[in-house]
């Protein structure tokens, strides 16, 4: 009896808890995808040299044995064979720690708190928050305010070279390298699980590295600070026979609206619905500035039918300095709801989106996906971006990402924010954070 009542508790387990990897449902195959090793390029010894590692390198291997480990902040861990750790219980120690830290980089807002802070990123299935310090008193004063999550969490701490506040005033200098066009930048991060500055490169070889060290001289950044990656990111346009991954009536009329639907502008390929959000007290949709056009009307699914008219595009935001975003004025109803049946109960700021976090997003072309928050930076000039291991295709543009909490009231999700890029060799997926888009378009999301 002893026997069956553990078993049965390990199967219980196994259905609540969904891993941070891939979609839902989707087994251990995205978890393969997050470990398989990536290459990247450093500054050492007067040369860049090529190397690699898990994509996700701090789920993919034990903590101790990453190379600037630097010990627990707790002797109690919150996992073990029978135990898994409070996916919330950790999210709210990762906010008090970022609070303490004080950084808001989307405000421009640097730590004074903690000066040799370096970054943070959490792994939710084992209740770990990783962070970067150099300095003992720093690293005091975190367990201090973390103490009271003894034995639900615990802190990795990690040997950082540099602080975050120099990391951001070197990639602030590093948006030069946009205008270079021989380079082809398309990323920047400082924000990142590997205290450095990532610059991504639409193509990596020796003679772009070349005018890169130029470059990065002349801007006084530091080579050695710098980690070059291949990120190849698009816009996720799609052609009218592009075939569906998941057959879902997504691209069906649905009414009222929801997140994660096809719908077309005409002269436009198909792309998906984000999610409702009303402006001036209206109600409308929002989705990516690139799908649409202002003024223009919009159909949900398609433009085959007068009939399938739900409203005109009201605002489109589509250039570095703004954004990808717009918002469609509908003359339909909408819900507070995102493709199949998932309720949205509010939305977090890009401060609290952590690097680690689980993420999910519903799309028109492969449907549900997750994945997990790799990086925060800096795409084709639009700034404060979240890049992602989620899968994404083709149409899939305008999907809403989102929270799910595992093991509460399994529909409702919190709102991360609107994709709009990917890149399908590395299988990266970008999405502009909620905050920017509440901003830029000047609206707030409907939650039911």
């Amino acid at each position: 009896m002893v026997m069956r009542l553990k078993l049965l508790s390990v199967l219980l387990l196994g259905l609540l808890v969904l891993g941070s990897f891939g979609s839902a449902g989707s087994g251990n195959s995205d978890k393969d995808k997050a470990c398989q090793l990536v290459s990247y390029w450093v500054f050492e010894n007067g040369q860049w040299v090529e190397k690699s590692e898990p994509k996700v390198w701090w789920y993919c291997q034990e903590p101790e044995k990453a190379e600037s480990f630097d010990g627990f902040a707790f002797k109690e861990m919150p996992y073990g064979l029978f135990k898994k750790p409070d996916v919330k219980i950790l999210h709210q120690a990762a906010r008090d720690l970022t609070d303490l830290v004080g950084i808001n980089e989307l405000h421009g807002k640097l730590s004074t708190n903690l000066p040799s802070y370096g970054g943070m990123f959490i792994n939710e299935e084992r209740g770990l928050i990783f962070v970067y310090m150099k300095d003992e008193k720093d690293k005091e004063k975190i367990k201090q305010a973390l103490g009271k999550y003894r034995g639900k969490v615990n802190i990795v701490f990690l040997k950082g070279r540099y602080s975050f506040d120099q990391l951001v005033k070197w990639k602030e200098k590093a948006k030069e390298l946009f205008r270079i066009r021989e380079l082809e930048v398309t990323w920047l991060s400082a924000e990142n699980s590997k205290n450095r500055l990532i610059i991504g490169l639409r193509d990596v070889s020796p003679e772009k590295l070349t005018v890169l060290s130029e470059h990065l001289s002349t801007l006084e950044i530091p080579k050695d600070a710098v980690i070059v990656e291949k990120i190849d990111l698009k816009p996720l346009n799609l052609e009218k026979d592009y075939q569906l991954t998941q057959s879902l009536s997504r691209y069906e009329p649905v009414r009222p609206l929801m997140g994660g639907i096809q719908f077309q502008v005409p002269s436009h390929n198909y792309c998906t619905l984000g999610f409702p959000a009303k402006r001036n007290g209206i109600a409308g949709m929002v989705t990516a500035g690139h799908c649409t056009e202002e003024g223009a009307p919009a159909y949900q699914p398609d433009t085959s039918d007068p009939s399938y008219y739900i409203g005109n595009v009201e605002v489109k935001l589509c250039s570095p300095s703004q954004g990808d975003m717009a918002w469609i004025r509908t003359t339909v109803d909408v819900s507070p709801k995102i493709y199949p049946y998932y309720t949205i109960k509010g939305f977090k700021a890009s401060q609290y989106q952590y690097v680690g976090s689980a993420v999910l997003k519903s799309g028109r072309t492969t449907g549900l996906t997750g994945g997990t928050i790799e990086q925060k930076g800096e795409f084709a000039g639009v700034d404060n971006q979240v890049l992602t291991t989620m899968e994404a295709a083709a149409g899939d543009s305008g999907s809403p990402t989102f929270y799910w909490w595992r093991g509460y009231v399994y529909q409702y999700v919190e709102l991360y924010g609107l994709l709009w890029a990917y890149d399908p060799q590395k299988e990266y997926s970008v999405y502009n954070p909620i905050d920017n888009v509440m901003e830029k378009l000047d609206i707030v999301p409907i939650t039911g």
